[in-house]
């Protein structure tokens, strides 16, 4: 990945800010507690919330540290951080403060954090190992980081079917961002890789049934997914949804349209 396509990643994310939190999408908040209960937040502790989006992480993070504690949450997306702000405040919390930063180069001095958390983020870095280490130089010394990413399970077989559905179309389909890191052995690897001590990974599922297949077509529109759509002219798109929902269908049960979101854990901790 390029910085041209941080920027068009940028610009997806900017444009579905709107609608990013919806219930067909809970996954985020979900795995936002899971994440800040693994890493065992204490309060007065100082967080660094990178790729916050709208805030999942840094509001449950915000939580668990208070009183004392505070979140500073970055990510590129203006209007995201704009989301998460509005957040914040519903929750009645706040001790977060929203940056508009790059990851991979950090305007922080180091050794400032005593955790780092990044959610769903790390892969839309063009360059996962510069983002790593600037991440190990600002925490302090017994530091502890943990990134999720998502399984090669996730999604599927729904999202297969929807990039068939878009070959169908004549679209040509990248490598998605969320499928450059799927495995274990290349997540620990990169921890040490990168100066993290002890790398450890848990994997959990932390999928569940969507109503239908309307819900999964939500998720395409307010999720990155919606970047390979839009290359599709509205008319064009009008079919594929009519389409594609129709063979989502014949995946339905008595409990609904099943999501799995099979999520990596992975952490270690900067011990120098």
């Amino acid at each position: 990945m390029s910085d041209q396509a941080k920027q068009q990643i940028t610009a997806i994310f900017n444009k579905i800010a709107d609608r990013y939190d919806n219930a067909s999408m809970r996954y985020f908040p979900f795995v936002g507690d899971r994440l800040v209960e693994l890493l065992q937040l204490r309060p007065g502790e100082k967080v660094l919330d990178v790729a916050a989006g709208t805030g999942a992480v840094t509001i449950a993070a915000a939580q668990a540290i208070a009183p004392g504690g505070r979140v500073q949450a970055i990510d590129l997306s203006e209007k995201m951080l704009d989301k998460a702000w509005h957040n914040l405040q519903r929750a009645g919390l706040e001790n977060a403060d929203f940056h508009v930063m790059d990851a991979e180069s950090l305007d922080f001095r180091g050794t400032d954090f005593d955790a780092i958390t990044c959610s769903f983020g790390i892969f839309f870095l063009p360059d996962m190992q510069a983002g790593l280490r600037e991440w190990h130089r600002v925490l302090k010394p017994g530091g502890r980081l943990l990134f999720t990413t998502f399984s090669e399970n996730a999604f599927q077989p729904l999202a297969d079917q929807f990039r068939q559905a878009l070959q169908d179309y004549g679209v040509e389909i990248p490598q998605q961002a969320w499928m450059r890191l799927t495995s274990q052995q290349e997540c620990l690897d990169l921890l040490h890789d990168c100066g993290f001590q002890d790398p450890q990974l848990v994997t959990e599922q932390m999928g569940y049934h969507l109503n239908g297949p309307d819900d999964w077509w939500e998720i395409i529109m307010s999720s990155g997914f919606r970047g390979l759509l839009d290359q599709l002219t509205p008319e064009q798109q009008g079919r594929l949804r009519l389409a594609h929902l129709d063979d989502v269908k014949k995946l339905m049960t008595n409990k609904g349209l099943w999501l799995d979101v099979e999520t990596l854990f992975v952490s270690g901790t900067r011990v120098t």
